[in-house]
C-alpha cells in the first residue's frame, strides 16, 4: 500500500520530530555496531529486509565519540544487512552522502501506522471511498499524480502525532500548538488541493476532483 506521505516528508517540516516523539512499538530495527561510508550503511543484525524497511524510512545513526548523530532518509534496502541513505531532502544527483564512521548505534522508527490513517482520511475526504462498487476497494489508485496529496497527509500526520503527545508533562502546550498548527494547515491544504482521476488506467485525466467541485474533463 503507497501511502500520500514518508516519514522523511514529515522530518522536512519537523526536523527534530523523531526526538520529539519516540514510539517504541513503532520501531522496526535497531542495534550497533554499523559502519557508514557514502551512501551505504552496514549492519550485522540489521534485518532491514525482514523488518520491512523502505524507501522514504528514517534511520537514525548515532556514534557519540566520532560526532554522530543524525536522521537520515532511506534511498533503498539491499540486504538485510545493508540500505542505501543520505541527508534527508535530497533529490537525483544531489543526494548529500552519509558521515563515514563506524560502531554505529542505529534505529528505525515509522510513524507508517499514521501515514496509513491519513490516506484512508483523504480518500474518504474526497468521496473516493464510494465511487466504486465494491466500497472495500482502494481507489487511490484512481489518483493520477499522488503528490498531489503529499502536503495535506504530512499536516494530517503531524497534527497527529502533536495531539496524541500532548495531553500531559511540561512540554505539552508546545506540542498542543504544533497540532492546532498542522490542524490548520491540513484544512487549507485539502481546500487547495486539486485531483486528477484516471480511473481506467489509460494515462487520461477522466475528471478532476476538489472539496468543491467533481468536474467533467472528457466523456
Amino acid at each position: 500500500m503507497t501511502h500520500f506521505s514518508t516519514d522523511a516528508d514529515l522530518l522536512k517540516w519537523e526536523p527534530a520530530l523523531m526526538r520529539e516523539i519516540v514510539l517504541d512499538h513503532q520501531c522496526l530495527t535497531q542495534g550497533d555496531g554499523a559502519s557508514s561510508q557514502t551512501f551505504s550503511v552496514v549492519a550485522t543484525g540489521g534485518l532491514f529486509v525482514t523488518s520491512k524497511v523502505r524507501a522514504g524510512h528514517v534511520v537514525h545513526l548515532r556514534n557519540a565519540d566520532q560526532g554522530v548523530d543524525g536522521y537520515y532518509e532511506v534511498l533503498s534496502v539491499e540486504s538485510e544487512t545493508e540500505l542505501m541513505a543520505g541527508l534527508v531532502g535530497g533529490r537525483g544527483d544531489e543526494w548529500v552522502p552519509l558521515p563515514t564512521a563506524t560502531d554505529l548505534e542505529f534505529h528505525i522508527q515509522t510513524f507508517d501506522p499514521q501515514h496509513e490513517e491519513a490516506r484512508w482520511a483523504l480518500l474518504a475526504r474526497f468521496g473516493l471511498e464510494t465511487d466504486a462498487s465494491n466500497q472495500s476497494g482502494d481507489l487511490a489508485r484512481w489518483i493520477a499524480e499522488h503528490r498531489s496529496l503529499r502536503r495535506p497527509s504530512v499536516a494530517l500526520v503531524l497534527a497527529t502525532l502533536y495531539r496524541g503527545q500532548a495531553a500531559g508533562g511540561p512540554e505539552a502546550s508546545g506540542l498542543a500548538r504544533k497540532a492546532e498548527h498542522y490542524a490548520r494547515m491540513y484544512e487549507d491544504e485539502v481546500a487547495k488541493a486539486r485531483l486528477v482521476l484516471d480511473r481506467d488506467a489509460d494515462g487520461l485525466p477522466d475528471d478532476v476532483r476538489t472539496l468543491a467541485s467533481h468536474r467533467l474533463r472528457r466523456d
